[in-house]
């Protein structure tokens, strides 16, 4: 954990940015794992691409989008489903805010030892 902690407002609050953010990267990370292998198939047979320049715009894309995520101080848990975790306190002890793609709002918790099968609603 980082040295930030979230409230459970917070955390509500930053839903708005993080969701398409969240969006973005799993659509930006798909092709950026095809343009990797296209690139591994290239550097193979020694051949070019003029496709080059679009391939570092995704790649670059994928990382501002990465380092945003860890400006805000979560943690991406599995992209596919959108699981992220906030660092909080919960009565006094080390805990994650617990959200996922597609839900309302943060109404879960879990221990940092439990993760997402120990999540529990706020």
């Amino acid at each position: 954990m980082g040295d930030k902690r979230y409230t459970v407002q917070e955390a509500n609050a930053l839903l708005p940015y993080l969701a398409p953010t969240l969006v973005e990267l799993r659509a930006k990370s798909e092709e950026a794992v095809r343009i990797q292998e296209t690139i591994e198939q290239a550097s193979v047979s020694n051949g070019g691409s003029t496709k080059r320049e679009r391939w570092a715009r995704t790649l670059a894309r994928v990382q501002e989008l990465i380092d945003r995520l860890n400006e805000w101080e979560i943690e991406l848990r599995d992209l596919e489903t959108g699981l992220v975790d906030f660092p909080a306190r919960i009565a006094g002890s080390e805990a994650y805010l617990c959200w996922r793609l597609g839900e309302a709002e943060v109404a879960h918790w879990h221990s940092p030892e439990d993760g997402f099968q120990g999540r529990r609603p706020l």
